[in-house]
């Protein structure tokens, strides 16, 4: 799998109709990224699935939580202490569709910063090794939330169909 970025235009565009759509926090980057993110193709769309960095919800006790369907964590074993370390999530409750040529690829080889690179190739390798299961999670949350399954975690999910749609609108109108 490779990693993508998303145009800021298209996020904002997004935004306008799911407040649930990841931002790409255009006012305070700190570097020139934007938030980086998987594709997979679900329902004929390219649903970008966003990563993030870990969160204090991520741990319980002291102990990295379990992967869920709405949030894969992303783990590496340590190569000093042979820990299981958090290294981010991917954001599947936040996957959205996006139009190709909005999309932007990107090329960790290419990263100057040697510390965010290792990270990057960490994460990258985790979701290689799990692309079966992260495949399997974005499909039943994209079912559950078109089926209105009652979950709890549904109504953190964004409006797949809505932003197909709006995918479309903004596709058809790129290519007019």
């Amino acid at each position: 799998m490779k990693l993508y970025s998303v145009s800021d235009t298209y996020i904002r565009y997004l935004k306008n109709f799911d407040e649930k759509v990841y931002d790409n926090k255009e006012e305070n980057r700190k570097q020139t990224r934007k938030y980086l993110g998987i594709v997979l193709k679900i329902n004929d769309f390219n649903y970008y699935i966003p990563m993030s960095s870990p969160k204090r919800t991520d741990y319980q006790e002291g102990k990295i939580r379990k992967s869920i369907i709405p949030i894969v964590r992303i783990t590496s074993q340590d190569e000093i202490d042979n820990t299981l370390k958090l290294k981010g999530t991917l954001r599947i409750s936040n996957m959205i569709p996006v139009p190709k040529s909005e999309l932007i690829l990107y090329e960790p080889k290419k990263e100057k910063n040697k510390n965010y690179k290792i990270l990057i190739e960490k994460e990258l390798d985790f979701i290689n090794k799990n692309e079966n299961m992260i495949k399997k999670y974005a499909q039943i949350i994209y079912n559950q939330k078109i089926h209105n399954f009652n979950v709890t975690y549904i109504k953190n999910v964004v409006d797949f169909k809505k932003l197909e749609q709006k995918c479309q609108e903004y596709h058809a109108k790129q290519s007019e």
